[in-house]
């Protein structure tokens, strides 16, 4: 290290190590749970992240469940669409799922673990005060507004869950999108050539393996249509 000369008073000021703050806390948590998965978060892993004390960590959290709960909160907020399109509650509503989606695919590890929270931090208000915005123009009223949300949640969250986990294993085997679909598909052929998975055979590769991001979204779109059409031939029971 080059030793600095002359009287204290003409030497640079030290740089001051930067103030922690929450949110600096968790965007870091974040990161590294986004790089390495959620089980490389731990208070001394963050710790040596953010070069500071373990113990001053605790000023923010006291155990790791509460930083999980903040990090999936931070995610939440970034799944917040920024401009809702109008006058049309199903393009609203689609937005807002798409927008799960994109965000969901770059934080991995909430996938896994979304579904055994019970989210109600600040930003999850506020993505479910967005999602009865999208369909406020329908007029349901409450309770068939949250069976509804209910409903289109319960069919993202199984969909974003399967593409989650094909995305970890084919993060974990190193592969691009290119090779994934290399591999998976001479493999299925490999599987189907025996000639005792006729149905399967027929129904191709996708009935066992996902598709691409492309395939898969429109698999996802054709899905809630369908489950959209079916709900909208209710409204007049009303």
């Amino acid at each position: 290290m080059t030793e600095n000369r002359g009287p204290l008073w003409t030497r640079p000021a030290a740089a001051k190590p930067e103030r922690l703050t929450r949110e600096t806390v968790v965007a870091a948590a974040v990161a590294l749970a986004d790089r390495e998965g959620l089980e490389a978060v731990s208070v001394r892993r963050l710790a040596t992240e953010l070069s500071a004390r373990p113990m001053s960590l605790y000023t923010f959290f006291e155990r790791k469940d509460d930083l999980v709960d903040l990090m999936i909160d931070h995610v939440l907020g970034e799944m917040l669409v920024p401009e809702l399109p109008v006058g049309d509650w199903r393009a609203a509503l689609r937005a807002v799922l798409h927008r799960q989606i994109a965000v969901g695919r770059q934080h991995l590890w909430v996938m896994g673990v979304f579904g055994t929270r019970a989210p109600i931090g600040p930003n999850a208000a506020r993505h479910a005060e967005q999602s009865h915005q999208a369909i406020a123009g329908l007029q349901l009223g409450a309770e068939r507004s949250i069976k509804l949300l209910r409903a289109v949640d319960t069919y993202l969250w199984g969909y974003v869950t399967l593409n989650g986990q094909e995305l970890v294993a084919r993060q974990r085997d190193g592969l691009s999108e290119q090779e994934w679909q290399a591999s998976t598909e001479a493999y299925f052929a490999e599987l189907t050539a025996g000639g005792d998975l006729l149905n399967l055979a027929a129904a191709g590769r996708s009935a066992l393996l996902r598709g691409t991001v492309e395939e898969w979204t429109a698999d996802f779109d054709e899905g809630l249509n369908w489950l959209l059409d079916g709900f909208e031939r209710t409204l007049d029971e009303s």
